[in-house]
């Protein structure tokens, strides 16, 4: 599948990809996004020309699908770096297991540790 992204001339922070519909050939929608790289949020605001485009809260499927190409596609990211890395959450995994199973301190001695502070 090809993916096009399109810049507008007239204005340099939109950015629009065009899409087919799943429903019908002939049909195409059309997600902008408009940036403002001097905000801490760049992303300042996005429609798309589908029937849940013009939503107040959230967004479309396709202004989605064109945010996650520009950010993650053509961003050069290590995923062993990326903090939802499946490989940094296996290393977690990894480093539990260190843990010794013969812990001096049982539930029992918890449970009572709590009681008298209650008191």
């Amino acid at each position: 599948m090809e993916f096009l992204v399109e810049l507008c001339n007239e204005h340099d922070d939109l950015v629009r990809a065009r899409f087919q519909s799943r429903h019908s050939n002939n049909k195409n929608h059309i997600a902008t996004v408009r940036f403002d790289n001097d905000k801490q949020q760049p992303i300042d605001a996005w429609y798309c020309t589908c029937s849940a485009g013009a939503r107040e809260v959230g967004m479309c499927s396709h202004i989605t699908a064109l945010l996650w190409h520009l950010g993650v596609i053509k961003a050069v990211i290590s995923t062993d770096n990326h903090p939802l890395s499946a490989s940094r959450l296996i290393k977690a995994i990894d480093d539990s297991t260190h843990f010794s199973e013969n812990d001096t301190n049982s539930d029992d001695d918890n449970a009572s540790a709590l009681n008298d502070s209650d008191t």
